[in-house]
């Protein structure tokens, strides 16, 4: 977390190093025993030449009970000791740290251990706690042949429809194509607009562009009827439902494809002078495509720092992007869209963009996810993700 304000006063110890006022408050709550001391310890010198006694300190945590220690030792030993890694996390989740849960339930389904990523999934989910890992047990749930089971998790959600059409485009991408259309006929009963485009398509495929028109209607997705109008040649009526929905970026690209480059230019340069002047780098409030997730934080920021120890940065870019677009339900985020996960409990919102450099993702290990309720985001020219407060309640 990035402390806005005066720097911290040095001081000298009898070893001649120089801690800060701020190693020097913790390294003394630490000594009284205060274990979130102890993790902020180990967190100021776990790149440093003090890194054994950091660590020194965070085991003293964990042996002390502290739940919060083994999840961020477990995430930070997942790099080089994956076993110890598991093990811390089953320590805390025995504890009955629900953050615990998710991140057993992620880190079982990445190694392929189905029955105890179900177990875990299942913990994490009840209640709605981590309601973004729902889709993945109705997933494993469904590959098993539990589709009571896996119904039943789909309707718990506040979009029942775009739950289980969600389910069967996983199942699709799993191969299971028969499974897949019995799923998505399930998904175009329950009301789901994405399942009524994807049988939109199909009928057009089919040749049938009465039925695919009305499908495409019935969906609710205005996109995907105009991208229709347009392919079928009836460009006047797509261009005039543009116009009507107020979209001035898709109706100039619009214009721009049917040889009115003019106006498209113009109302390009009518949208540019009508936007707020925000510096790039402090881009706090300038938002081009959201998708958010209510989904708990902890667990969201240290499986992707699991990831990072498995993946490339590439790779980590791709989960992140293929989140997007099933948060989008049936959308197509672009390329750089903005993730905001929202976290209920901490009141914590962390901003995150799909195309995030590699530096930026590397720095999310360090980020500390206990401060106060508000907006966490990277700032490129400070190169450090920085937090800004919000309202108090």
């Amino acid at each position: 977390m990035i402390a806005h304000g005066p720097p911290a006063q040095a001081v000298s110890h009898h070893d001649g190093s120089m801690e800060s006022a701020d190693q020097e408050t913790l390294h003394a709550q630490a000594e009284a025993g205060d274990p979130e001391a102890m993790i902020g310890l180990w967190l100021a010198w776990r790149h440093g030449p003090r890194a054994q006694e950091g660590d020194t300190w965070v085991r003293r945590a964990v042996a002390a009970g502290s739940t919060h220690a083994m999840r961020r030792l477990g995430a930070w030993r997942g790099r080089q000791d994956p076993a110890e890694q598991e093990q811390l996390y089953l320590r805390a989740a025995e504890a009955g740290d629900r953050v615990a849960f998710s991140l057993l339930a992620h880190l079982y389904d990445e190694q392929g251990r189905r029955p105890e990523a179900e177990v875990w999934l299942r913990r994490a989910t009840e209640r709605g706690f981590d309601w973004s890992l729902s889709p993945r047990l109705a997933l494993l749930l469904a590959m098993r042949g539990a589709d009571d089971e896996a119904l039943e998790v789909c309707l718990r959600s506040d979009d029942p429809g775009g739950e289980v059409c969600q389910l069967a485009d996983s199942l699709a991408e799993e191969g299971l194509r028969e499974a897949a259309d019995r799923w998505m006929r399930d998904a175009y009963d329950l009301g789901s607009g994405s399942a009524a485009v994807h049988y939109a398509e199909r009928q057009e495929r089919d040749g049938d562009l009465a039925g695919a028109e009305r499908l495409y209607r019935e969906s609710g997705s205005a996109w995907a009827l105009v991208d229709f109008l347009e392919r079928r040649g009836r460009v006047a009526e797509a261009r005039s439902m543009l116009a009507e929905k107020g979209d001035s970026e898709r109706l100039a690209a619009f214009l721009e494809r049917h040889g009115d480059s003019g106006e498209a230019a113009a109302m390009r340069d009518r949208i540019l002078r009508a936007r707020p002047t925000v510096p790039e780098a402090a881009e706090w409030l300038t938002v081009v495509a959201t998708v958010v997730t209510a989904s708990a934080l902890v667990p969201f920021v240290e499986s992707l720092i699991g990831r990072m120890a498995e993946d490339t940065y590439d790779g980590v870019r791709g989960k992140l992007r293929k989140l997007a677009r099933r948060l989008a339900k049936g959308g197509e985020p672009a390329e750089s869209t903005l993730i905001v996960v929202s976290d209920p409990h901490s009141h914590l919102r962390l901003h995150m963009r799909t195309d995030a450099t590699d530096e930026a993702l590397a720095a999310l290990r360090d980020v500390d996810l206990s401060g106060p309720r508000g907006a966490l985001r990277w700032n490129p020219e400070t190169r450090e993700w920085e937090h800004r407060d919000g309202p108090a309640k």
